[in-house]
């Protein structure tokens, strides 16, 4: 199920091997995962009922863990734990989770991205290293020095007709990764405030990373298939696109698209980090899923939230690739993939630059068609193949993102 149609539809899975035997505690559980990454949780899942009298059941919702997580929903609807991906989804949502001790060992920066009012209210179960590019080094000669580099780089390729990128646009976060790796190469200190709610959208640094991306995406000929194409297309597909077609030679994204790239063809497969310009720190954007527990908590639930918290939990996902643990015990990952969790373990120790579109609430809060992802497709569209749009564009994203921010109409 691709990552769109679980919007609509809410699927339940109950674990076969849970039992439904009389004296098993019922424990209902909500992720926003789909396809292999929720066949993935299932197996933690059931690694977990092995361990209790628990019948434990899976709900995959999407973008709609909001609506459960928030209390939308009739209360016989409301899981006991849910794993969220946004901060401030947690944040608006503390009054219906039960506060958690901070799990030992975890860096401060990340329990501080789950703390409000003084209070830890989620635990970290996976995290994300979202600064990087997988390419294939049968189409690409060498790796890009620097930014600059890099655009010369898909200008040549673009030029000879062999399409550098591909580009999975029909998922607006996608896109806004994109502007947050350039946002933190160019800024930091202004990628921070916003993150903190500042209404910052027009300071020149934002403009600037706009037309950093907005550089890249217009040179002409750049997406397999062209710019109408990448907004149908979603970051699986686009990952089919570069390593079972070849119809470009990369794609920038996260280490969770590593199981996906071996599953779809044979074609070599690495990396490199998502290019700066020169004198600029690389960038390291994270994401993540934390889990929380739901008012009133039951002991499943308190079970199972420290049991996703432990090294068991994770392994064997880890060992497969799409999770990176903040524990560093947790070291049996694919040989592409320990590079990466030892950069975002050792980079993030003093501080953690978290998805900015998952810290976002109100009318910037990113989903299908609504806030920054609509800006952002928005913005891909007026700019993708058309080099002499850039500079109207970036103003008319500023200006959006800005009215956005303050809840203007």
């Amino acid at each position: 199920m691709r990552r769109r149609e679980a919007l609509a539809t809410l699927a339940l899975f109950t674990l076969a091997d849970a039992g439904c035997g009389a004296g098993r505690d019922d424990l209902r559980v909500v992720a926003v995962w789909n396809g292999w990454e929720l066949t993935r949780f299932h197996d933690v899942l059931s690694a977990f009922s092995r361990r209790g009298p628990w019948k434990v059941s899976l709900l995959s919702a999407g973008n709609d863990v909001g609506a459960l997580v928030g209390n939308r929903v009739a209360r016989t609807a409301v899981p006991d734990v849910a794993l969220v991906q946004r901060p401030q989804l947690v944040a608006a949502a503390r009054r219906r989770l039960v506060p958690q001790e901070a799990p030992p060992g975890v860096p401060a920066g990340w329990t501080r991205l789950l703390t409000f009012d003084g209070r830890v209210y989620g635990s970290w179960f996976k995290v994300a290293h979202k600064s990087i590019v997988w390419y294939r080094p049968d189409l690409l000669l060498r790796e890009p020095r620097d930014w600059d580099d890099w655009v010369a780089i898909c200008r040549d390729l673009a030029g000879r007709g062999r399409p550098p990128l591909a580009l999975g646009a029909a998922d607006g976060w996608v896109l806004t990764d994109w502007f947050e790796n350039a946002l933190l190469s160019i800024d930091p200190g202004t990628y921070g405030r916003l993150a903190s709610g500042a209404a910052l959208w027009r300071h020149p640094s934002v403009a600037a990373a706009l037309a950093r991306i907005g550089e890249m995406w217009s040179i002409p000929g750049v997406f397999a298939g062209g710019s109408r194409r990448a907004l149908l297309t979603q970051f699986d597909e686009a990952l089919v696109d570069v390593f079972e077609h070849g119809s470009a030679v990369m794609v920038p994204g996260a280490d969770f698209y590593y199981p996906i790239i071996r599953q779809n063809g044979s074609a070599p497969a690495r990396w490199f980090r998502f290019p700066s310009r020169r004198g600029e720190r690389p960038p390291l954007l994270t994401g993540g899923d934390a889990a929380v527990l739901l008012r009133p908590a039951s002991a499943a639930g308190r079970a199972l939230v420290d049991w996703l918290a432990s090294p068991e939990a994770v392994r064997p996902w880890a060992s497969t690739g799409g999770l990176l643990s903040l524990d560093p015990s947790v070291n049996d990952y694919p040989r592409d993939l320990g590079p990466l969790a030892a950069q975002l373990r050792e980079e993030t120790a003093g501080g953690v630059t978290f998805d900015l579109s998952d810290q976002l609430g109100g009318r910037l809060a990113g989903s299908d068609g609504r806030g920054t992802w609509r800006i952002f497709q928005e913005f891909f569209t007026a700019v993708a193949g058309h080099p002499s749009a850039v500079t109207a564009a970036v103003g008319r994203a500023v200006t959006a993102l800005d009215i956005a921010s303050r809840g203007a109409s």
